[in-house]
């Protein structure tokens, strides 16, 4: 990382940082970039006075160090970029001190619930909610660097104005200094509730300034849109976690219309209500499962296909022959007298005979008093049903990212010659890597009626090609990614030595050579000496004198 040096205001990079001050602020006109800070214009830029500012209230505190966002990071360097958006939360929780520069308070006065201070708009952008909770210490100052308080004095304060618990700031039970009582206390639900109503420049950093807070990594790709970066951050979080409070959100736009609808929340604002909400520990819902419910275990394992989500959840019938039921979910609503309810969802059979269901009246959580011989488990399938065009829904399907990574390439002498992209992918290098986004390609309906499928569309879709030659050796070999549009479909990989004839790209087909990759999932291939490649079981055992990997990885 860089850090800017409080003296001398050059930037020095680190890759066992010393003591560091940090910054949190709002972005304004002419802000100091990373390609502005070493240039002599600096000093005549609005924003230089926010980074003296900063340095010397860290020289007065004893730090040599600050790293503030705008010109600590290369944003002319996606990887550099990517790195900086995954590793921000980690900066701001090693931080020796947060510095928080609040330039639309003037009054350094006494905060309360209508100052100027509550009203910043600080509290209502996406990154500053983990630049809240990250640092150990924090603290506030004015627009002319008059200190207002800290985290820890101001903590009750804070929680009403962003309805992070107050001991999610104080660190109360906390088993370290570290964010325990955020990483592992409170659920999906709570923490998502903390991002409603927050606003980001960018529509994916709505997705992207939340990685931190639920520990997660993702490669980062502007363009993909906020309800796609979303879907993402889910798909994430439920690979290291059980907690089925990532389906207790409302969507108060939706009425109680009987659409169906997808089991994921669109938006972050669809937990506004679901700060109360909190995950059942495993065995504890086990155990209540056995009491309540039946004799059959829940299980906890859930997943999200091509196909919908396969999960396990106790179900009952709404009505007598009725299509609609009531799913409880592995998590509870905490009432303020102490009282706890179970939190379900309304679901309805979306496939006759079949445990096929959708989700209907998105608008509202249900709370269960009593669960009493009325429930029964069932593993079923939440659909992703197929929605109107009006409905600007994200379609599951309709794009695929992959994100390619090159091991071995540059030092056996191999580099990228050539590059070819259909006109529906967006391309992004970091350094030798790739990062692919492919949106589906449209095909008229014809006397489509399911309710229920995708659309009809091409099978199979070819994405790029890259080109790699060792300038040496003269030897040469092409990697063709795309993507199969058909159920239980992916991206997939084809290694060649020479590159297909344009006329036969939109026509390749998945062969023994090429590996399909499920969602979410990474394959590796090998192109060898000789130009002969290899995946998973199909490696080859000849002994060759190098081996050059090309990882995948499929987000579809």
């Amino acid at each position: 990382m860089h850090l800017l040096h409080t003296t001398t205001k050059k930037l020095e990079e680190f890759v066992n940082p010393p003591d560091y001050a940090i910054l949190s602020h709002r972005w304004r006109e002419e802000e100091v970039l990373f390609a502005d800070i070493h240039q002599e214009h600096a000093k005549g830029m609005k924003g230089y006075a926010k980074v003296e500012g900063c340095c010397e209230q860290a020289r007065r505190d004893g730090y040599q160090y600050v790293w503030i966002d705008t010109c600590c990071i290369d944003k002319s360097s996606s990887a550099a970029l990517a790195e900086a958006i995954n590793s921000m939360f980690t900066w701001y929780e090693d931080a020796q001190v947060c510095y928080v520069y609040l330039d639309d308070v003037t009054d350094n006065g006494d905060p309360e619930i209508e100052s100027a201070f509550a009203k910043s708009e600080w509290f209502t952008r996406g990154w500053t909610l983990q630049e809240l909770i990250a640092p150990t210490s924090l603290f506030f100052f004015d627009s002319r660097w008059r200190e207002i308080g800290s985290k820890n004095s101001l903590a009750g304060l804070l929680s009403s104005i962003t309805r992070v618990h107050a001991n999610v700031l104080t660190r109360v039970n906390a088993r370290s200094d570290k964010l325990m009582t955020t990483r592992v206390s409170f659920s999906v639900a709570t923490k998502m509730s903390w991002a409603a109503g927050r606003k980001t420049t960018r529509p994916e950093d709505k997705a992207y300034s939340l990685m931190g807070i639920f520990k997660v990594h993702m490669p980062v790709i502007y363009g993909e849109g906020e309800k796609k970066a979303f879907f993402r951050l889910q798909l994430e979080i439920m690979r290291t976690s059980h907690d089925q409070s990532i389906f207790a959100w409302s969507n108060p736009g939706a009425g109680g219309r009987k659409r169906g609808t997808w089991p994921f929340a669109l938006y972050p604002d669809y937990f506004a209500k679901s700060g109360d909400i909190e995950d059942v520990p495993s065995d504890q819902w086990i155990r209540y499962s056995k009491r309540f419910i039946g004799l059959d275990v829940t299980r906890l394992d859930f997943a999200a296909t091509n196909d919908g989500l396969d999960i396990s959840l106790p179900l009952r019938r709404l009505a007598h022959e009725s299509d609609e039921f009531i799913a409880l979910l592995s998590c509870r609503r905490r009432l303020s007298d102490g009282e706890y309810h179970i939190v379900g969802i309304r679901l309805r059979r979306s496939v006759v005979n079949a445990e096929r269901y959708e989700r209907v009246d998105d608008h509202t959580l249900e709370d269960i008093v009593d669960t009493r011989d009325e429930f029964e488990v069932k593993r079923i399938r939440i659909s992703y049903p197929l929605l109107s065009d009006e409905s600007d829904i994200f379609f599951y399907s309709t794009s695929t990212s992959l994100f390619i990574q090159n091991v071995g390439i540059e030092e056996h002498g191999f580099s990228v010659i050539d590059i070819d992209t259909s006109s529906s992918c967006d391309l992004q290098i970091h350094d030798s890597n790739f990062v692919l986004l492919m949106r589906r390609p449209p095909q008229p309906l014809q006397d489509f009626k399911g309710s229920h499928h995708l659309r009809p569309t091409v099978d199979s879709s070819w994405l790029a090609s890259f080109t790699y030659r060792n300038s040496t050796t003269k030897e040469q070999f092409v990697v063709t990614v795309g993507v199969s549009w058909v159920q239980d479909g992916g991206p997939w990989l084809r290694i060649t030595s020479e590159k297909p004839p344009a006329d036969q790209l939109s026509r390749l087909k998945i062969d023994w050579i090429s590996y399909l990759l499920k969602a979410g999932k990474k394959v590796t291939a090998s192109v060898k000496n000789g130009g002969h490649a290899s995946a998973g079981k199909k490696r080859s055992i000849m002994f060759d004198r190098y081996s050059v990997n090309i990882t995948v990885y499929g987000d579809q």
